[in-house]
């Protein structure tokens, strides 16, 4: 797990260095200033930077960063935002030292719109050390005129500590904000740098040392980020002698004469997610493509009179049928809004004790409270917005508040997105595999699919959601590359990608290569 962490908790870290190990404020942001510099210098070689820099702490990052560029050879300029007068303790000391060095530091409000926009066009570099992580609120007075005029196209743009305008805590935006190539995060990585719609601004993320002893002075993290070491301790391992008894049975209800491919798409993940036995309890209407298109899966037709929805009676009659023989059940693909996926939701929530993933259709039927403490969530914006009676836009701007309201009412929710977010209500992860690939109808069943076979494989909720949400951006990622474009990729071939990730997270274990002829 990748550590993320609060303003709050990283603030709390360099007191508590200074307390136990001596090191003062100042040294710190030299090590800072210093560590950027460096970066600068590897990463983009010899250029001309311009650096805004506020009067606050992240300020003072740039100060001690621009004499280290300037001591290098570099035309640099420095921009500040407000007077030198209203600079205090180690900025206003480090903005003396720049200034005895001979740089070239301008007041931006002696310049008009014009001017700073060809001064930010001309430069090679931009770098943002304005707020930091000490604000949270919408960017105000110069500092706004300034983010406003910076091109979104051109220099290259590097963030010091979290782009301005983002909030370290919670990935919120309000207002304009920095948009960088590269965030360069002092001591550990902000909560803000991978949460949406924070994540869009911070571009690539590189962790800075300061000279604190990392590891002794900061807490749990905030925020664990599920990475690659991640998925492979976690997706099931392959043997030479396994059947498909010893690979989970994966129920699939869902279905509908409007959304007949969902459930067809969730079964097909979970078979390439590698389930042993995937059973699809569908309407007639679904059943007959289904046997055609997927003849790996078991097909039960769960329609008497109408074989365009599924039917109460018949399905439930199936789900009790099998209920000691499944691993898991996967609720809610194309089943539609009807009386009877009320029905089936409502006694799914009341009398079925082992792992459940719910999805589409069947979150809007809910209890106000889920019991089972081996179910799993996985709302979009648009599904947790009506979850939580609140519009959309709220949730794609408070992902991490909304899914901490979610979680206290529904136990482990997966809040689908780009850089998808997971929570039980102890712990709350983010997936650093992420995709625009992913946006296309019916990828949700897939990831449907996939995290319901890793719950029949032995997962707990939260890290079957974790993985599978992995699992699924890695695979469409490898489609992309494949195809050579993010656009035009079809659900199931995100599905079929599957079998790529598994591939890559888990060889076959116990299985010599012979090289001759004897057996």
């Amino acid at each position: 797990m990748v550590p993320f962490y609060s303003a709050e908790s990283t603030r709390a870290a360099d007191r508590l260095a200074n307390e136990k190990n001596g090191i003062t404020p100042a040294l710190l942001m030299e090590n800072a200033g210093r560590g950027a510099a460096e970066f600068l210098v590897g990463r983009f070689g010899r250029r001309s930077w311009t650096i805004a820099c506020g009067s606050g702490n992240n300020g003072g990052d740039g100060f001690v960063l621009a004499r280290h560029l300037l001591i290098a050879g570099f035309d640099v300029t420095v921009l500040l935002p407000q007077e030198r007068s209203r600079f205090k303790n180690e900025p206003a000391a480090f903005l003396k030292i720049l200034e005895s060095s001979g740089c070239r530091i301008i007041e931006t409000p002696l310049l008009d719109d014009e001017t700073l926009s060809r001064l930010f066009r001309d430069s090679g570099g931009i770098v943002d050390a304005l707020l930091g992580t000490g604000s949270t609120g919408e960017p105000r007075g110069e500092t706004r005129r300034l983010l406003s005029l910076i091109p979104e196209n051109g220099p290259a743009k590097v963030s010091l500590d979290i782009p301005s305008g983002i909030d370290p805590s919670s990935g919120e935006v309000r207002g304009v904000a920095f948009r960088a190539q590269v965030t360069l995060s002092f001591l550990a990585a902000k909560i803000g740098l991978r949460v949406m719609p924070g994540a869009a601004f911070a571009g690539e993320v590189e962790v800075i040392p300061i000279g604190i002893p990392a590891t002794e002075i900061l807490p749990s993290p905030d925020l664990e980020g599920y990475g690659f070491s991640d998925a492979s301790g976690d997706w099931p391992k392959t043997r030479f002698d396994d059947h498909k008894g010893k690979k989970g049975t994966v129920i699939i209800l869902g279905g509908s004469s409007r959304y007949r491919g969902a459930p067809i798409l969730a079964a097909r993940a979970a078979l390439r997610a590698g389930a042993g036995l995937v059973v699809l309890l569908v309407p007639e209407c679904v059943a007959r493509a289904a046997s055609v298109s997927l003849p790996e899966a078991v097909v039960i037709p769960a329609s008497l009179g109408n074989d365009q929805v599924l039917e109460k009676k018949p399905a439930l009659d199936a789900l009790e049928e099998w209920v000691e023989r499944t691993d898991a059940l996967v609720a809610g693909p194309g089943m539609g809004r009807s009386e009877s996926t009320a029905f089936l939701v409502d006694w799914i929530s009341r009398s079925w004790h082992k792992p459940v993933l719910f999805d589409a259709d069947a979150l809007r039927f809910l209890p106000a409270k889920l019991e089972n403490p081996l179910s799993l969530v996985t709302p979009h914006e648009g599904e947790a917005g009506h979850m939580l009676g609140k519009p959309p836009a709220f949730i794609s701007a408070a992902r991490l508040a909304s899914l901490h309201e979610l979680s206290g009412r529904f136990g482990t929710v997966l809040l689908k997105g780009p850089f998808s977010l997971c929570s039980d209500g102890n712990r709350t992860g983010v997936v650093l595999e992420s995709t625009p690939a992913l946006a296309v109808p019916g990828s949700g069943d897939v990831l449907s699919g996939v995290a319901g076979t890793l719950m029949a494989r032995g997962l707990p909720p939260w890290r079957a959601g974790m993985a599978g949400a992995w699992a699924h951006a890695r695979a469409a990622r490898f489609i992309s590359r494949k195809n050579g474009s993010e656009v035009g990729i079809l659900s199931h071939e995100i599905a079929d990608g599957i079998l790529a990730v598994s591939s890559e997270l888990s060889p076959i274990e116990g299985q010599e290569t012979r090289h001759d002829a004897r057996f």
